[in-house]
């Protein structure tokens, strides 16, 4: 069985920028992420 979850390539890049969370402002780091899927489930 092939499991796609985990065989996502970062393929994304995410630029650095400041966001808003649980009431405090954090910095989020440059970074490169999955293109986003819809997630689906094969349960053969």
């Amino acid at each position: 069985m092939h499991n796609t979850l985990f065989d996502k390539t970062k393929s994304v890049f995410v630029r650095a920028y400041i966001r808003f969370r649980f009431g405090k402002l954090e910095n989020v780091c440059q970074h490169w992420r999955s293109f986003p899927n819809q997630l689906t489930f094969n349960f053969d």
